[in-house]
């Protein structure tokens, strides 16, 4: 069985973080189960000429309700999770003025309604469950705003060429490495 561990950064309306050990089992993009070896944290990603990235939200299970995060899905499939989050309860009061990229919540698909289509309710998914926002919003940087407390969740993916050397054509002969050996090596520095 595969498990992805993910450890978010949470923070609170005033400001205060924790880092709670989260576990996900499954995954879901909107309602489609998608396969867990997609997703990941790490922000740097070679990819081919032309690769396209979606923002995107996402909601987590977690105890004492689902945590939202802002997400880039890449069209070769991989969705990179940002390691920041809020927890949803504590947007419950003013759900209309979150933002992702400028679009209202209203506009990219609410929250309620993904949990809803993925088993859970009100604020609450199955245990191990991280669905994913199906609307997307166009560009590798995803930030989440929170017009009533002033406070935003940015996340940007960068994606590389996987083509482009960076060495630049001046790429350092290779050296030898000795390994265990019982004879004498000559050495020629």
């Amino acid at each position: 069985m595969s498990l992805f561990l993910y450890k978010p950064h949470v923070e609170g309306p005033e400001g205060n973080i924790t880092t709670p050990d989260i576990v996900i089992d499954r995954i879901f993009v909107g309602s489609t189960p998608t396969p867990l070896t997609v997703l990941t944290t790490e922000l740097y990603h070679q990819v081919e000429q032309g690769e396209e990235a979606n923002s995107r939200y996402a909601l987590t299970a977690l105890g004492g309700g689902a945590l939202i995060s802002p997400a880039v899905r890449l069209a070769s499939g991989s969705i990179v999770l940002a390691r920041k989050a809020w927890r949803l309860k504590n947007l419950a009061g003013h759900l209309d003025a979150i933002a992702l990229n400028g679009q209202s919540l209203g506009e990219v698909g609410l929250p309620s309604e993904l949990i809803s289509e993925n088993g859970g309710s009100g604020e609450v998914l199955p245990r191990g469950f991280l669905v994913v926002c199906e609307n997307a919003v166009p560009g590798n940087r995803a930030t989440l705003w929170d017009g009533k407390l002033g406070r935003s969740l940015d996340h940007q993916v960068v994606l590389e060429d996987v083509t482009a050397d960076r060495w630049g054509g001046r790429r350092p002969d290779p050296r030898y490495s000795v390994g265990p050996t019982k004879r004498e090596v000559p050495h020629f520095i």
